[in-house]
């Protein structure tokens, strides 16, 4: 059961991380659009696996954290250089906007790193709080990575 429970998350969240980086829209040339719907569904389905995670099966939690951390890591570093090969052909003001875009996400994404340390750490007694925090961290970084990703039809 705690293997297949654990199986289930670990492929929601791999697949979270995979719709990311599903399509492009019009308007913002090389950087990857998320299927808005796809992925709202997705991150709630992976936060229902990992809230429902006990104490005891803690070590399972982290390591499903630790994976998707690593994933998303991928999926930030790959929107860089997706902006990055696509800078000539946005205006100034898109530019600035997906520079303080990636910057919100890389912040957040810290938050997040701090927040696992926490997770990793925690005891018997402050294990749900714990798992409420880095859950709280995984909804923001996932709404910065939405705010970097969305169309923007300011182009030259």
């Amino acid at each position: 059961m705690r293997q297949s429970l654990l199986l289930a998350a670990t492929l929601m969240m791999v697949t979270t991380a995979t719709s990311w980086a599903q399509s492009t829209t019009e308007g913002t040339p090389n950087i990857k659009q998320p299927d808005q719907e796809n992925v709202s569904a997705q991150m709630r389905d992976t936060w229902e696996a990992f809230k429902n995670f006990s104490v005891e099966q803690k070590n399972e939690a982290v390591e499903m954290a630790r994976r998707a951390l690593a994933n998303l890591d991928e999926e930030i570093d790959e929107a860089q250089n997706e902006i990055d090969r696509g800078w000539q052909n946005l205006s100034q003001e898109a530019r600035l906007e997906k520079q303080e875009t990636l910057s919100e996400l890389k912040d957040e994404r810290e938050e997040l790193q701090a927040e696992y340390q926490e997770l990793q750490a925690a005891s018997d007694d402050n294990w749900e709080e714990a798992k409420r925090r880095f859950g709280s961290a995984w909804q923001s970084t996932k709404q910065a990575w939405r705010d970097l990703t969305a169309p923007n039809p300011d182009t030259e």
